[in-house]
């Protein structure tokens, strides 16, 4: 299973349908339980559109989809946000630090997203926790691109890294 089918299969209360009918710049849309998906567009693509509309499941309530207030705009912002973080988690990072895949590139390949998509993800994080922050007993240095490294008994202790 991919992890596009093994996102989709973590929400049964949706009903997930590929189409063609869709135009070219709409990755994706939610109504109701049902999310349209673009299958014109590429399987990252998919994945990351798939995982912001449950975002929006999630977390939108009303019809953004014309963004007519700052609330709609703070709305889509916390769905994409949703997004990275579903995709890009802390604890896959860690495995990939574990096993040595520390590139955008390998990053991409091993969340089966797109570079960039990587790059948006660590901005999320940065903007909810900090430059540097420890998850799971791991530092996370944001400040020069990703940063991983075990934490010390001090970094542990010291609760302004703590989330």
């Amino acid at each position: 299973m991919n992890k596009l089918e093994s996102l989709m299969s973590k929400y049964p209360e949706l009903t997930f349908n590929f189409t063609t009918q869709m135009p070219e710049f709409q990755g994706a849309l939610i109504m109701n339980d049902q999310v349209f998906i673009n299958a014109n567009r590429s399987y990252e693509q998919n994945l990351q559109d798939v995982a912001e509309e449950i975002g929006h499941f999630k977390t939108t309530v009303g019809n953004i989809v014309e963004q007519k207030s700052e609330l709609d705009k703070k709305q889509e912002l916390e769905a994409r946000r949703f997004g990275h973080m579903t995709i890009v988690n802390l604890d896959g990072l860690i495995e990939c630090y574990k096993v040595g895949i520390l590139t955008s590139w390998d990053l991409s390949d091993f969340f089966e997203v797109r570079p960039k998509y990587i790059w948006q993800a660590l901005e999320t994080y940065k903007s909810k926790y900090g430059e540097v922050f420890i998850h799971n007993g791991y530092v996370f240095d944001l400040r020069n691109g990703l940063n991983i490294h075990p934490a010390t008994k001090r970094e542990v202790q010291d609760e302004d890294f703590l989330f």
